[in-house]
């Protein structure tokens, strides 16, 4: 049925077409309280058709210049069954390939109109690239019907139990404690012969409690372990310890002062380095942004110039399954575009080399590297996978700590700032917007020049612009710490790890974060 589609199609005019089907089985166990909230299974399986027509150097996935929001094209996806006969695949692929055909050769059209009318554009890169076939058919485990990879009632006991260790903490209004297991296979077929059969299991075991300081401040703090397999899922001990923690860092909060504006030397630890590395560095190297002319290109023409100080280097390398002792979110063999993944040396010595690309090539980067990624149903664009930054001349965190200190005095400060952790962040990249940055720390500490105790303080957001910041980066420790998460851009969401090491800027500048003005519970906790 496949060869028929493409025969019949490739003499209509497309020129390229690529399926992707992802089936994800995802189990979720929670306590609260202590007992348990549920347990819930979920399953879906989704189909994907991308069809190129016109030629690689003008495609219907042109940018349409000046189109309003709402003027640009849908993409379908199709959820098919799990299971049943063969021919219901056949249908979703063939109605889904004929839909898909139809609505590319009509934005091809508008595609041609658009560019008949605008002037040239600053970068004339073709829209498509070839790639070399991979053929990777490893035997994927099927994924169990009702089955999973841990033991459930273990499970529901022991979150239920971790939970009702909050209750202790009159001052904390809720809180969970959670076991995400995530199953996906993913099957690639393309007309340049690529065949691809994977899969990926994930597992986190999260923590998270919520309050509200006196002032009407909403506080809540998060920590997680992410893992690939269900023997390095931490055991009870390890997590009592967790949920201990996020308890006593709550509470920490609730009665620590608010933050007033300020500026002035900092330093980012552990996960707060690497969550800064990714929202103000990573998200500017994506290919794509570099040849759309509504993005603010902070980078574009900065290839071969000094970026960072020359001690700092910068690699995304998907291939790495784990670092620092823990397993990486970004890891994946081959991105989504059917492409090898590789390790892309960024940045060297401070100095820019190159962007992250999928198969949509920029101007002087004619291929793929392999990062073209996407959540199932979105059109795939290029996106990070495992940022590692590394310093070559590094200190001791003691000896970046006194420099912090040395720095403060040499401003005339009374005090700098170390961010130990954050919940978040995002970045503004379009030129619409100002080019800048947000990431939300959680534990914040003043270290004071006169040498009294650290303080802590919250409602702390952390903001600034790319280029001056990066300016500021004076000096890096030897420790490192990995970040895990997931990152929402325009192909949807995707697994991602940032790697760094604590940073001393010379200057950062914070602003109060966004509160509400709601008192805290009137009622007393039940007994």
């Amino acid at each position: 049925t496949l060869d028929r589609v493409l025969a019949r199609l490739g003499a209509e005019g497309a020129y390229w077409i690529g399926y992707a089907v992802v089936e994800q089985r995802r189990l979720t166990v929670q306590g609260t309280h202590g007992v348990g909230a549920g347990t819930v299974r979920e399953a879906d399986r989704t189909l994907d058709v991308d069809v190129r027509v016109g030629s690689m150097e003008l495609d219907n996935t042109h940018k349409i210049r000046d189109a309003s929001f709402f003027s640009d094209d849908s993409r379908p996806s199709w959820t098919v069954p799990l299971s049943g006969p063969a021919s219901s695949m056949e249908r979703a692929l063939v109605r889904g390939t004929d839909d898909v055909f139809r609505a590319a050769r009509a934005r091809l059209l508008k595609v041609r109109a658009n560019a008949a009318v605008k002037v040239e554009r600053e970068d004339l890169s073709a829209d498509f690239s070839p790639a070399p076939p991979v053929v990777s058919e490893a035997a994927v485990p099927e994924l169990p019907g009702g089955a999973a990879p841990i033991d459930v009632a273990t499970w529901e006991a022991l979150t239920a139990s971790l939970s009702g260790r909050y209750l202790a903490h009159d001052d904390i209004h809720d809180s969970a404690v959670q076991l995400v297991v995530t199953q996906a296979r993913r099957w690639i077929v393309n007309t340049e012969g690529s065949r691809v059969a994977d899969g990926r299991d994930h597992f986190r075991v999260a923590t998270w409690a919520e309050t509200v300081a006196p002032d009407g401040m909403a506080l809540s703090v998060y920590d997680y372990v992410d893992v690939a397999s269900p023997d390095r899922l931490p055991g009870r001990a390890a997590l009592e310890a967790m949920v201990d923690g996020v308890a006593s860092r709550l509470l920490a909060l609730r009665g620590a002062p608010l933050v007033e504006p300020w500026s002035g030397p900092a330093i980012l630890r552990g996960r707060a380095a690497g969550v800064f590395f990714h929202e103000i560095f990573g998200h500017r190297v994506e290919g794509h942004r570099q040849k759309d002319e509504d993005e603010g290109q902070t980078f574009t023409q900065k290839v071969g110039e000094r970026i960072l100080p020359p001690f700092l280097d910068v690699v995304d390398d998907p291939t790495l399954p784990d670092l620092a002792g823990e397993d990486l979110n970004g890891h994946y063999a081959i991105d989504d575009e059917g492409v090898r993944a590789r390790p892309v040396q960024l940045v060297d010595d401070g100095v820019l080399r190159t962007f992250l690309l999928g198969r949509s090539p920029v101007a002087g980067f004619a291929e793929s590297n392999g990062h073209g990624r996407r959540q199932p149903g979105h059109a795939v664009v290029a996106r990070q996978g495992n940022l590692v930054v590394s310093a070559s001349a590094a200190l001791p965190y003691a000896a970046l700590r006194k420099r912090l200190l040395d720095e403060v005095r040499a401003q005339g400060k009374e005090f700098g700032l170390v961010f130990d952790d954050i919940s978040g962040g995002f970045t503004f990249t379009g030129r619409s917007t100002p080019n800048s940055f947000v990431v939300q720390p959680v534990t914040v500490w003043r270290v004071f020049a006169d040498g009294r105790p650290d303080q802590l303080v919250r409602g702390v957001d952390l903001i600034g612009t790319p280029l001056a910041t990066f300016g500021r980066i004076v000096a890096a420790a030897d420790d490192v710490d990995v970040f895990n998460g997931v990152c929402g851009a325009e192909s949807g969401w995707v697994p991602v790890s940032a790697v760094a090491p604590s940073l001393l800027v010379s200057e950062v500048e914070v602003q109060r974060r966004e509160k509400g003005n709601d008192r805290p519970p009137l009622l007393p906790v039940p007994k």
